[in-house]
């Protein structure tokens, strides 16, 4: 219904403005009509056309009217009212009788407007002096600042000038207690100095803004006594016109503070002098007064060179002041090899431990003071562990030539590895060697106790600091490493060539004692392989092994498992073999023969001729290659187990955290595992193939009697058979000596596979050449079949029957021995058939 309505009065609407623009239209084309007439009428004329106009605009006007108090658009118009019988019917009549209330109000308006100008004017008057007060305080105030900082500065300049820092009155402790509160004034004087530095920069940049830009109000907008005041320079100029006095205040009061602090620090190393001479003669409660005066003195020095942004200034004090004295003191060439020969770098560990215990003694409660006074939210301004105690020692190590060369580069891979593991754990340790400890008589408001974070974080600022990075790139590590693995590499090599001389049962090591110990603590059984595992041992020994190396170690470790694994697999197939050759340069064919296995050579031999071992494989000897797939499985299980865990301790530091030492340890795992992969495919290849061959060849031998069972009988008359042949239980015999043997020396993935594999083969042949005996003997039979009445008496059986008897028994003892070895003779194919062959004889 309602939506009905709107409908209807849009439509009304729409037809009204038709009809409102067609009249319009036509209006406007007797408008041009008309405006071509007017210009030929007169005066009189021209009048009369104008009252005619009024009344047809009166006319109009009461036709609009009219149109919408009676359209249903019209009365919804909120802006006419409920009824529109109260509009006048000339709008020009509504005008003329507002014009006097208007004109009366702007009147009004423009009367309050100049109140409201002249209230505005006078309250911002107010307010500008009001400010120029301010103003005016605030700069008497810099002033004064300014004043009493200079006069504090000028004081400091007098006492400078008479030396008064030289020495102390008959009343030291009141002498001690002035200089205290008077470096405490220089500390506030460096406060003044920063704020002051602070106005004039904010000054600075209030009259660059207000030359460049101007402000002014809003014309549109009415006045107000809440409108901000228009800035002014007024109290930026004066405080400009300070400036040069500002400057030099700063200036003045960092020399002071330098001064100041270098002349405590210089102190406090004469009074260790003293004590350490004289044996701390004075009692210790003086001792600690003065200490703890002089650490407060210390500590304002560096809160006001901190507050003036000079710490650097600071550091480099400390360090030319304290620190490089005392390295001048101890580090020398002398001190350096001092308990060991030229260039062996033996005194390298106690100079070290040396120079940090008398940091820590002498400048231990400065450090903590510093360290405790500015590491705030993982901000250091002034670091004096870092810039003021370990780069003059980096850097003196590192810019003296003789040092650094003796160092760095000695040329020798021992005593390359004993210094960088002397510099590595000193640097590892500086952090905590110099801030932990200290007096505990001493207590300090700006001294709270050095926590463990605090310590890890010092350390930490060491690590990253840039002269630790250019500390580690003055070592060549890869050249250590290549010196390492060259001298790994010739230890293999060598024993790899005394084995192939002399075979498996050479000793590498020198001495009985170290061949049975290794013997018995790792489970080898050939010097080969303990020494192999030596060499991998001795890349993460603490005399060898060095943590940034780690990566360079592994690869080494895979290399020389790779490089054992080659050899062992050429044995195996043929490709390399053991002892030596028989060469003479003696060219007389006379010459006596030397395989008689005498070792002395007689006079008339040439010295030039070797004795020489008989060229062999080994791989075609079954103990070597079941002695050798032993030890590599022994190795292989050392490697996937203990030796992973070797490796892990070694490489993960004590400063390792929990994600980085598991991320190694998988890395290590993976590495090693990758390395031994081809240990596994040896040991089977070697059981499975090469020993099966081989034990398949010497069980095959005695089958050659079992054509000789028939001539046994065959027109002998002998008995029927009622034991085994004695061939029978020499077939399975090599299987069963070797069997026991290495019983317990049996890789576990190998199992029973390879005793089945060789029965089964032995099992085959011999069922193969007992059906050709068969096959034999029944065409004997057959040709003879026509003397059957000439059988043996004892028995009544033929020849022919005595022989399947006596194959029957054989089979019976071979299923015996089968039984013997631990293998069932049901899975066997061979002794089925034998079975088969063989059971005619059975009854």
């Amino acid at each position: 219904m309602f939506n009905d309505k709107n409908s209807t009065m849009k439509n009304e609407t729409k037809e009204e403005k038709v009809e409102l623009d067609s009249e319009n239209e036509n209006e406007e084309e007797e408008g041009v009509e008309e405006e071509t007439e007017l210009s030929a009428l007169s005066t009189q004329a021209l009048e009369q056309k104008l009252l005619s106009l009024r009344d047809q605009s009166n006319k109009h006007s009461q036709v609009l009217t009219q149109k919408l108090a009676t359209s249903q658009s019209g009365q919804n118009l909120l802006h006419i009212g409920s009824s529109l019988s109260t509009l006048p019917p000339d709008l020009h009549a509504l005008l003329t009788q507002l014009h006097p209330v208007l004109s009366a109000a702007e009147s009004t308006e423009k009367q309050h407007l100049s109140n409201l100008q002249k209230l505005v004017t006078s309250g911002n008057e107010i307010r500008l002096e009001q400010r120029r007060v301010n103003h005016a305080s605030q700069c008497a105030n810099i002033y004064e600042d300014l004043i009493f900082a200079e006069r504090r500065v000028k004081r400091d300049a007098n006492l400078r000038k008479r030396n008064v820092l030289e020495g102390y009155s008959n009343d030291k402790e009141n002498d001690i207690l002035e200089e205290l509160d008077h470096v405490a004034s220089l500390e506030r004087t460096a406060c003044t100095a920063l704020s002051l530095l602070h106005d004039l920069h904010t000054s600075s940049e209030q009259v660059s803004v207000l030359t460049s830009k101007l402000s002014g109000a809003d014309a549109s907008s009415l006045p107000s006594i809440h409108t901000p005041l228009d800035s002014d320079t007024e109290r930026a100029q004066f405080v400009m016109k300070l400036a040069p006095r500002i400057r030099e205040l700063e200036s003045d009061t960092v020399l002071s503070l330098v001064i100041r602090f270098e002349t405590i620090l210089k102190k406090v190393q004469r009074e260790q002098l003293v004590n350490i001479i004289y044996n701390e003669t004075e009692s210790g409660k003086t001792k600690n007064d003065h200490q703890q005066e002089e650490i407060m003195m210390i500590g304002h020095c560096l809160g006001g060179l901190a507050l003036l942004g000079k710490g650097k200034e600071a550091e480099s004090i400390f360090a030319r002041v304290a620190i490089m004295p005392l390295i001048r003191s101890k580090v020398s060439m002398g001190r350096l090899d001092e308990g060991g020969g030229r260039g062996e770098c033996a005194g390298l560990f106690s100079l070290l431990d040396d120079m940090s215990n008398t940091i820590s003694t002498t400048f231990g409660e400065i450090l903590r003071l510093s360290e405790s006074m500015f590491d705030i939210d993982n901000s250091m301004e002034i670091d004096l562990v870092t810039a003021g105690v370990w780069v003059p020692i980096a850097t003196a190590l590192m810019a003296d030539f003789g040092i650094n060369m003796a160092i760095f580069s000695p040329g020798i891979a021992s005593i390359l590895q004993g210094n960088y593991i002397a510099m590595d754990t000193f640097l590892s340790e500086i952090a905590s060697r110099l801030l932990k400890g200290g007096n505990n008589d001493i207590q300090l408001s700006k001294h709270p106790s050095i926590i463990t974070e605090k310590i890890r974080d010092a350390q930490k600022r060491i690590y990253s600091h840039p002269k630790t990075t250019e500390f580690y790139k003055k070592w060549n590590l890869p050249i250590y490493y290549q010196l390492r693995f060259g001298d790994s590499c010739s230890r293999l090599n060598t024993a790899i060539n005394k084995t192939r001389q002399e075979g498996w049962i050479t000793e590498i090591l020198r001495t009985d004692e170290d061949v049975d110990k290794l013997h018995s603590d790792t489970g080898l059984a050939l010097s080969l392989f303990i020494e192999v595992m030596d060499i991998l041992y001795s890349f993460w020994r603490s005399d060898i092994f060095l943590r940034p190396l780690t990566h360079r170690f592994l690869r080494g470790v895979v290399q020389i498992i790779g490089r054992l694994t080659n050899f062992v697999n050429d044995g195996l197939e043929g490709k390399i073999t053991f002892g030596e050759e028989h060469t003479t340069s003696n060219e007389n064919e006379d010459s006596p023969n030397l395989a008689n296995g005498s070792n002395v050579l007689p006079e008339n031999i040439d010295k030039h001729v070797v004795i020489a071992r008989e060229r062999y494989c080994w791989g075609d000897i079954v103990e070597d290659v079941a002695t050798v797939a032993w030890d590599m499985t022994i190795l292989e299980s050392k490697l996937t187990h203990e030796y992973i865990e070797k490796v892990k301790e070694a490489s993960i530091g004590n400063d390792c955290a929990k994600t980085e030492a598991d991320e190694i340890g998988i890395l290590v795992k993976d590495v090693i595992n990758n390395a031994v992969d081809g240990i596994k495919p040896f040991i089977e290849k070697a059981w499975n193939e090469a020993i099966v061959k081989l034990l398949i060849d010497k069980c095959c031998g005695p089958l050659a009697a079992v054509k000789g069972v028939a001539a046994t009988y065959r027109m002998t008359n002998r008995p029927p058979p009622t034991q085994a042949s004695p061939f029978v239980p020499t077939i399975l015999r090599p299987l069963r000596e070797f069997n026991s043997a290495f019983r317990c020396k049996i890789p576990p993935l190998v199992g029973v596979r390879w005793k089945i594999a060789v029965v089964n083969t032995v099992a085959h042949r011999y069922s193969m050449a007992v059906e050709d005996l068969i096959a034999t003997v029944q065409r004997t039979e057959v040709a003879l079949q026509n003397r059957r009445a000439r059988r043996t008496v004892a028995g009544g059986m033929s020849d022919g029957e005595k022989v399947k008897l006596q194959l029957y028994l054989d089979y019976q003892q071979f299923s015996k021995n089968v039984q013997m070895v631990g293998v069932d003779p049901v899975v066997v194919d061979g002794i089925s058939k034998l079975r088969t062959l063989t059971k005619d004889a059975e009854n």
